[in-house]
């Protein structure tokens, strides 16, 4: 904390100024391309199906951030791209993402970058990749992808089929994958902490609630995504699945509640390394999703309207975006904690630790779902 603050105050007087959200958002309004006002979103409560007296989630009014995209040219001043994805411009230290906290980290940590000039350079994420925080499939989707969907809404198709895109890579096959569906040759992808780019123009866009991505966003997603989507072998479709994970949030009675499963007729989806197509398949093909909460539920938004998730979880970690996701886009959606789960002592241990589900509590809740189906 000291450091951060000595830094800070150094950087002041070299005449160096970070900006917050609110003042980033102030500076570049002369600049702004285009702009889509916050969204609010009633979702009801969430009680088991069975007990309802057991609520889930209360009654909630979802508001996004409102988003935008901008252009900042040289001539009104200097551009520079530093290593962790922000930029900084004439004198100013932009914030478009969370916070500004790696700019200290990318101050004590610098090493030689290659240079490059650039007409065009789009930076869609400003954070470095710790695999904690920040770094996962949904970070990637969400933020960096909806992002990217936003400006190629705006943009004339000569800009953004030429630009140089920048930031810390994920370096994933997915990451590779959507850029290939999106159009965009990985030869212009630049990882930031190895490449100085200097362009004539910079395209920015902010990200919002993390938890309430705003509509915008997946509707763009939707619309250049899914088109480049098809199934020829029409596998799952229509079809019931179990998404099993194999890493942290495991359920210890796996095997139990498989073999409840089997009996509906679910396919059991297994934890493994698939292809972006190949998870767009399954989620746009299944009319009932259930599994312990996780990244894959991101693909939810792929998912045709009507679709029903089930979402189970540790009893002391309910987060609620997948909820929200299932809610903007018609979903239908029910969630589920044992009781008498071995209590945690903090919530963080929900986030990581397995956890149990009752066999016969998610039998009653099936038997009841199912035949509204």
């Amino acid at each position: 904390m000291m450091l951060t603050r000595g830094l800070f105050w150094i950087y002041g007087v070299l005449g160096v100024r970070l900006l917050n959200k609110q003042e980033t958002d102030d500076f570049l309004s002369p600049f702004q391309l285009i702009e889509h006002p916050e969204n609010l979103l009633h979702m009801p409560e969430v009680v088991d199906v069975i007990d309802t007296k057991k609520r889930y989630f209360l009654p909630t009014l979802a508001k996004t951030d409102r988003i935008m995209v901008w252009k900042f040219a040289a001539q009104n001043g200097k551009i520079t791209l530093l290593p962790y994805g922000a930029v900084h411009l004439s004198n100013k230290v932009v914030c478009t993402d969370t916070n500004n906290t790696d700019f200290y980290r990318n101050t004590l940590h610098r090493k030689k970058r290659i240079h490059l000039d650039a007409e065009v350079l789009i930076v869609p994420w400003s954070h470095y990749i710790d695999g904690f925080v920040w770094g996962g499939y949904y970070d990637f989707l969400l933020l960096v992808v909806g992002k990217l969907c936003r400006m190629k809404e705006v943009l004339p198709p000569s800009t953004f089929d030429k630009a140089i895109i920048s930031y810390p890579l994920f370096n994933t096959s997915y990451e590779r994958e959507y850029f290939e569906l999106l159009e965009i040759d990985l030869h212009r992808v630049k990882d930031s902490r190895s490449y100085r780019i200097t362009p004539k123009e910079c395209i920015l866009g902010n990200n919002g609630h993390w938890f309430y991505p705003n509509a915008a966003d997946i509707h763009a997603l939707r619309k250049y995504i899914l088109p480049k989507f098809v199934d020829p072998s029409g596998i799952h479709k229509e079809a019931r699945i179990y998404i099993s994970r194999s890493g942290r949030r495991r359920i210890k009675n796996e095997n139990e509640l498989i073999t409840l499963l089997k009996k509906y007729d679910f396919q059991i989806i297994e934890d493994r390394p698939r292809t972006v197509f190949e998870q767009i398949a399954l989620y746009r093909n299944a009319t009932f999703i259930i599994g312990p909460h996780g990244a894959s539920f991101s693909n939810i938004i792929w998912c045709r309207s009507g679709t029903h998730l089930f979402e189970l979880f540790s009893k002391t970690y309910t987060p609620d975006y997948f909820r929200y996701l299932a809610e903007l886009l018609g979903l239908k959606y029910t969630a589920y904690y044992y009781d008498q789960d071995v209590p945690l002592k903090y919530w963080a241990d929900g986030l990581e630790d397995d956890f149990t589900v009752n066999i016969e509590e998610i039998k009653q809740i099936l038997m009841r779902v199912l035949t509204q189906l």
